[in-house]
């Protein structure tokens, strides 16, 4: 097997990245971790190419009704304008073919350079070639039928080795960020059948030795699973190529009671290592899922996106953290009023809660008690300012409902003392994790598998309020932090911002500095460097690319 090189990459497959606020390439905190990894990578001349999918915008803006009621808006999205360049092969532009049941459906392929060769390359059924149902594929990500999801999900698997192969480009390794891109296992199979020569198992076994997997969650909705009729429909053609049965294609991924073919039992079954996203979701997936090869590799955050360079630069000795942090407080104040038509009083104590909407994140609980939470905010000495941000999944109603009831109090209870900003993007995160001054996370123990928000906030002196899930189980918070009762999160929260954190806020020097709170953004600060990708991707080499 070859050794990792700019000849043979790791080629790092995965369904968005977020790269930068204004692409419409990402969901949530998986995407906001893609890109971050790949910034990494360019900024350790590390060789790595990166595949995904182009999606036109489809549903990508949340609009809020006056009912609080999530809607979902298209944004018209022009790949040209955007910065990204089709890829040509001998001057003419490279379309690849992937055969899906009767049809051969056409993808258009963009490229974008990070920086030291490292580069994006995404696939765009949006293409003369195809039929209109066919261009459709990969206007949206994660919506429509089961059926729609997984054409998806074979023109990154497969589309993206065939892309890499005819930019000849041979990877030392393919790393299946998450289980959707895991249809790579066929296409890999071919390609060593064709070039090599080799029968089935042979091919099969040298691809997984190929292959690691990252597993991002054990949280059912996002494992995916689909009925294994669907999956003899679309998977005959290839048993057929590689001249053996549907049965033995779909094996891999076929759980043994059940008649659903499933995505993570499948990226697991093909690949030589899997990685855990903290070590507390690593030693719960060695135990949920055993016979596998399993390390542990918590996430990070890329530092020069999400550590504002003067908090970075700022003379930590004294109290020029908190200089610095009062005009970042300003400046998040100014950018909530220039999107939501109203202001506070940045001198508040400011506490955010920013994620994916989702009732196992459990946002909805914050709110009870809503005459206790009410006494809290709107104390006239030591008042607190609420900020609440994400977006609810396009087919989730529970969490659309439950950001409802949310919005409700913040209009008539909390009023003025509690805002949701919309549409919660890489921007909106950008100035909440630097002008807030604590970061509230509220899950249900145990399914947080990492969570990197916190780390943001901690770069940033934002001091965490949290369950002890994820990568948060990794730190003793004694002095730095709040740890949530996770069976009694509301009442857990009420307690420690009213007994512990607002009188700690507003308890000031003569110079009007909470001297103590300072000395917690600063070892928060400290801590952060324990949480970037640059100590992930050093990880990533030596415990899952060895």
């Amino acid at each position: 097997m070859p050794e990792i090189s700019t000849k043979n990459p790791v080629a790092y497959f995965c369904a968005e990245y977020g790269i930068q606020a204004n692409l419409p390439l990402y969901a949530g905190g998986l995407g906001v971790l893609a890109g971050d990894t790949i910034k990494e990578a360019a900024d350790q001349n590390f060789p790595m190419v990166a595949v995904g999918l182009l999606y036109r915008g489809e549903g990508a803006i949340q609009q809020i009704t006056p009912e609080g009621m999530q809607q979902e808006v298209n944004l018209d999205v022009d790949p040209l304008t955007l910065g990204f360049e089709h890829v040509y092969v001998d001057e003419m532009p490279l379309f690849i073919k992937v055969h899906l049941t009767q049809i051969d459906v056409w993808a258009r392929c963009w490229k974008k350079t990070i920086k030291n060769n490292v580069v994006l390359y995404l696939l765009d059924t949006e293409t003369d070639q195809n039929l209109a149902q066919e261009r459709s594929i990969t206007h949206a990500f994660y919506s429509g039928t089961d059926e729609s999801l997984m054409k998806q999900q074979l023109i990154l698997g497969i589309g993206g080795v065939k892309l890499l192969h005819r930019l000849d480009i041979h990877p030392a390794l393919y790393h299946v960020n998450e289980g959707r891109p895991a249809f790579l296992h066929w296409q890999l199979i071919r390609s060593y059948m064709d070039g090599h020569g080799m029968s089935y198992e042979e091919a099969a076994a040298l691809a997984k030795s190929k292959t690691v997997y990252t597993n991002h969650t054990l949280v059912t909705a996002g494992n995916e699973s689909y009925n294994i009729h669907l999956l003899k429909t679309y998977g005959q053609y290839y048993a057929d190529k590689m001249g053996i049965s549907i049965d033995a294609l779909l094996s891999p991924g076929v759980e043994d009671i059940s008649d659903h073919f499933v995505m993570t039992r499948f990226a697991l079954n093909t690949s030589r290592k899997a990685s855990g996203v903290s070590q507390l979701h690593y030693q719960l997936s060695k135990e949920h899922w055993p016979q596998y090869n399993w390390v542990g590799v918590t996430n990070g955050v890329h530092m020069p996106t999400w550590q504002d360079p003067e908090i970075r630069d700022c003379n930590k000795e004294g109290s020029g953290v908190w200089l610095v942090h009062q005009r970042k407080k300003n400046e998040l104040m100014n950018y909530v009023q220039q999107h939501t038509g109203f202001g506070y009083d940045p001198n508040r104590l400011v506490i955010s809660w920013a994620r994916r909407i989702a009732t196992y994140k459990r946002v909805h609980e914050l709110f009870s008690d809503i005459k206790h939470l009410q006494a809290i905010i709107r104390n006239s000495e030591r008042p607190v300012q609420l900020l609440i941000a994400g977006k609810a999944h396009v087919k989730d109603v529970p969490a659309k409902m439950l950001l409802q009831e949310v919005i409700h109090y913040m209009q008539n209870e909390l009023n003025g003392f509690a805002l949701f900003i919309p549409n919660y993007s890489i921007e909106v995160a950008q100035m909440l994790v630097k002008g807030s001054d604590v970061w509230l996370n509220t899950p249900v123990f145990g399914q947080e598998a990492s969570g990197t928000s916190g780390m943001k906030a901690i770069s940033n002196g934002v001091l965490q309020c949290t369950v002890n899930d994820g990568w948060a189980h990794e730190v003793d918070w004694n002095g730095i932090g709040w740890v949530l009762d996770p069976n009694n999160i509301a009442n857990s929260f009420y307690n420690v911002v009213e007994n512990e954190i607002v009188p700690l806020h507003y308890n000031r020097n003569a110079q009007g500095v909470p001297e103590e709170w300072v000395g917690r953004m600063k070892k928060s600060i400290e801590l952060s460097k324990q949480f970037s990708t640059t100590r992930m991707l050093n990880e990533y080499k030596e415990k899952l690319y060895s």
